[in-house]
């Protein structure tokens, strides 16, 4: 098999520990933080400035720009801070697809590497209530249900805001994947 499988996932629906185990399983090299490292070598950001920020860049290169957070020099050799990142990210997913197959968690990447190489695109979803148990339990970033679910609300709007600015697209759409998958139907293993 020398197919790239994409995953595109709803926070807390499980699609990171679901494209972990699948390229296990498949014994094929599995990406995502990753990704966040290869960016930062291109780019010259910390990983964990990246980490913080690739989908919540909205206004950061005027704030980085009237702060002096990096000199003026750097912050007008390019259009903006987000592009960059964007950019060093698609160029790492680009560079992955080109060793072979392997599975790839989220950054765009079914739109990357759309027409470039032969892909298996899919979504992850749940309800909200699985989701909220799963943000609980296993992401422990709350006890709260509430927060919880205000916290997936959250990331998912950032991430369909990401998705739509770099692809025109919109996130979860099932026209652009070609599977999708309830873990709140089937479970995450």
């Amino acid at each position: 098999m020398n197919t790239i499988i994409t995953i595109s996932r709803q926070y807390g629906s499980g699609g990171r520990f679901v494209g972990k185990l699948l390229a296990e399983e498949l014994n094929i090299p599995f990406y995502d933080k990753e990704i966040i490292a290869m960016a930062s070598e291109d780019s010259g950001f910390a990983q964990e400035f990246i980490k913080e920020n690739e989908q919540k860049m909205k206004g950061l290169s005027s704030f980085a720009f009237t702060s002096g957070m990096w000199g003026g020099n750097l912050v007008n050799n390019f259009e903006n801070i987000e592009s960059k990142i964007y950019a060093c990210e698609a160029d790492a997913i680009e560079k992955i697809a080109k060793n072979g197959a392997c599975v790839i968690v989220g950054r765009c990447a079914d739109y990357v590497l759309k027409d470039k190489c032969k892909c298996l695109n899919v979504f992850i979803h749940a309800d909200m209530p699985s989701r909220v148990e799963r943000v609980i339990k296993v992401f422990q970033r709350t006890d709260d249900p509430k927060k919880a679910e205000r916290l997936i609300k959250e990331n998912d709007r950032m991430r369909a805001r990401h998705y739509r600015y770099y692809t025109d697209g919109e996130w979860g759409d099932v026209r652009n994947y070609h599977i999708t998958l309830n873990t709140s139907a089937i479970g995450v293993e």
